[in-house]
């Protein structure tokens, strides 16, 4: 049979290589000088560098995290080129790389021409017909590589239609290649190519038209329509298809109901992808899509499409590319000098353009991190409890050149005081009574190579905080115990909602660390003074309903003024919590006004007033009673706090500035110190010490 005629000949070819001599060291010089002689010279390594930084910034985000662990797992390595060859960046296992350094590492030509016949030159030579390659072994001509197996997956920029300018066929951007051992991978290599270029390429397609175009994913499981795998449309404001990505193109193409005056590609009555002048520049009423409804959902099924019937579609609204300007007073601390030198509209990446949902303190705040992701300079986020200061964090690192190595997040506040030391620093064998007898790597040095977010900083303690001091300043870190210093290098991102100025002041908290950290400083709006509330709300919405697998309800007029009535004192933490209710006591396709619970006045009269107008809050066996009815109802009339002044009072505390205060609100609610700290957005543990501290 011809397949056990391949599967005989591909054994006898790994036996064949497994039983050859090691090439002499003579051998190995002589191929290495080879190599090196068709390197790429710096100058025209670094131009080429420059001319794909868009490409290379988009795969380093695409590789980081469970690609990067694959490779690691595999013992392989991936390499980036652009179209004529030449690798620009390369990831995966350090050992592959330091052996075969010459033709791994940026500069390297991995052309016929250079190499010899290898996965990522047969792609190249037709990135279209050789989408996937896949060379092993002896089929390399290269004898460096014929140990080794070579699979490559060509990136390809969509294809695209514009008013005025037509059908514009997408173009060969370069080249993935892994090169593994073709023992421990074997027919995973593919696959797992295919997977990452489908990624890159609905990512680029996001990058170029989701400034001002509407983007459709589309899948048969609600929960993919963010993976690879889903069909991604880009649609103008009229309902025109202006580009796809290669699912999106087959699955329109699968569709689609062609005519006698139809010019297919390939001469079939049946329309492939290939069929792009029938794809592109057609309205979406074609596929019998009804556009406006489409642009009036965030996320819908469709349960009844004559085409489509089953699939989930998203709508994604244009996410306008933010022209860099002075920033708002409220929105950063940075002297608005940093935007008066460069007017230029500058795109926000992926994991940035998430955080953006109209308002303009937060696009200024986007377009400065933007700014500031690669630029080696310690950030300090400021802003009340609640405001996304951690987000901000993981789509800052996401947008950065060290997307592929560890964020660290370590809460100073949740610490215990006498163990701090050695979770940061780490410690040797026997550095105290019931260490690990193993010692332990200290969380600082587990930030090596990425970025170190220290959260809550402000709750450090002053010993702790001269340490820290030393290394910043230093850059080594000595484990409790003693032992050799170690080398780091890791960005730094500190975040306190507290006012670190006043502690300064105060002698609480050590100036020539608060001058370290402070490069840029900046501080986050919150939730009451920003516009975007409708964007934001629906955002959310999607998000927690894709964790639940559910349909996602709209938002009906009703609810959203509610929205953007209520002050948020909590923030986005309280925005999700109050969703997440809304959800569980919410069975149909909206969810109103009746399934909110904001206010301690309102709580029992919206839900109660729902239930005539909700069938399945009316069939409901669970009684909803809110837990800070109880105390306030057995508050007497001594009480320093009345029941209608008590939410506005702990509203006002989120500073945390007067121990009085504190205390006030705490006797208010009966001494209940976990209802205080949830109501603040704090642990227990970090109320206790505002409590001990100002006492």
């Amino acid at each position: 049979m011809p397949s056990r005629h391949a599967a005989d000949s591909s054994v006898t070819q790994c036996a064949t290589a497994a039983s050859a001599p090691p090439l002499s060291p003579t051998t190995n010089d002589l191929l290495a000088s080879a190599a090196l002689s068709t390197a790429c010279p710096p100058d025209e390594l670094a131009w080429r560098q420059r001319q794909s930084a868009s490409l290379m910034s988009t795969v380093a985000t695409a590789v980081a995290g469970h690609t990067l662990n694959l490779l690691e797992h595999w013992q392989a390595c991936l390499v980036l080129t652009d179209r004529d060859g030449v690798v620009l960046a390369s990831y995966g296992h350090q050992r592959l790389l330091s052996s075969d350094a010459l033709l791994l590492s940026p500069g390297a030509r991995w052309r016929e021409e250079s190499l010899g016949h290898n996965a990522l030159a047969e792609t190249l030579n037709a990135p279209r017909a050789n989408r996937l390659a896949r060379v092993a072994l002896e089929d390399h001509e290269a004898p460096l590589l014929k140990g080794l197996a070579s699979a490559s997956a060509a990136l390809l920029s969509p294809a695209c239609w514009q008013s005025g300018r037509g059908l514009t066929p997408g173009a060969c951007e370069g080249c993935l290649g892994l090169i593994c051992d073709p023992y421990r991978v074997r027919q995973y290599s593919l696959g797992m190519l295919s997977v990452l270029a489908d990624d890159i390429e609905q990512r680029r397609l996001s990058e170029h038209f989701g400034a001002d175009h509407h983007l459709l994913r589309l899948h048969l499981n609600t929960s993919q329509l963010d993976s690879p795998s889903a069909a991604l449309l880009a649609v103008t404001p009229s309902g025109v298809i202006a580009a796809a990505s290669r699912r999106g193109l087959q699955l329109l193409a699968s569709q689609l109901t062609t005519g006698p005056d139809d010019n297919l590609a390939k001469g079939t009555n049946i329309p492939t992808r290939d069929d792009v002048h029938l794809l592109l520049g057609q309205p979406l009423d074609r596929w019998q899509l009804d556009w406006p409804a489409l642009t009036g959902n965030h996320q819908l099924t469709l349960a009844d499409h004559p085409q489509f019937a089953g699939y989930a579609l998203r709508c994604q609204q244009p996410v306008p590319r933010i022209t860099p300007r002075a920033p708002a007073a409220r929105a950063t601390t940075t002297s608005p000098s940093l935007f008066a030198s460069d007017s230029t509209t500058a795109p926000l990446t992926a994991s940035l353009a998430r955080l953006h949902h109209g308002d303009p303190g937060w696009a200024q705040v986007c377009a400065l991190l933007q700014r500031l992701a690669n630029a080696r300079l310690p950030l300090l986020l400021q802003g009340e409890t609640g405001v996304g200061k951690e987000e901000v964090v993981k789509a800052l690192h996401q947008a950065s050149s060290r997307a592929h190595q560890p964020l660290v997040a370590i809460n100073c506040a949740a610490l215990p005081t006498e163990l701090v030391e050695a979770e940061l620093f780490g410690y040797r064998r026997g550095a105290f009574t019931g260490a690990d007898p193993a010692g332990r790597e200290g969380r600082l040095l587990e930030a090596n190579g990425g970025r170190l977010f220290l959260d809550e900083i402000g709750d450090m303690p002053l010993h702790v905080q001269a340490r820290l001091l030393r290394v910043l300043q230093e850059r080594e870190i000595t484990p409790l115990g003693g032992g050799q210093p170690r080398r780091v290098d890791f960005e730094l991102v500190a975040a306190t909602h507290q006012p670190l100025l006043e502690r300064v002041r105060e002698g609480s908290f050590r100036a020539d660390l608060y001058y370290r950290l402070c490069g840029a400083t900046i501080t986050l709006p919150p939730l009451r003074e920003r516009q975007d509330i409708d964007g934001l709300s629906r955002a959310l919405l999607t998000r927690l309903c894709a964790e639940q697998q559910r349909h996602t309800p709209s938002l009906s007029p009703d609810i959203l003024r509610c929205l953007r009535d209520h002050d948020w004192p909590g923030n986005i933490r309280e925005l999700e919590n109050c969703l997440r209710l809304a959800l569980a006591l919410c069975d149909g396709d909206q969810l109103d006004a009746v399934h909110l619970m904001l206010h301690p006045a309102q709580n029992v009269m919206n839900f109660t007033a729902g239930i005539a107008a909700s069938p399945a809050l009316r069939t409901s066996p669970v009684t909803i009673c809110p837990s800070h009815t109880d105390p306030l109802s057995s508050a007497d009339n001594d009480s320093r706090v009345t029941k209608n002044s008590l939410d506005d009072h702990i509203a006002a505390l989120h500073d945390l500035s007067s121990a009085q205060e504190l205390q006030i609100a705490l006797d208010a609610l009966g001494g209940n110190v976990s209802r205080l700290a949830r109501t603040l957005g704090i642990s227990r543990t970090t109320l206790y010490k505002r409590l001990g501290t100002h006492d």
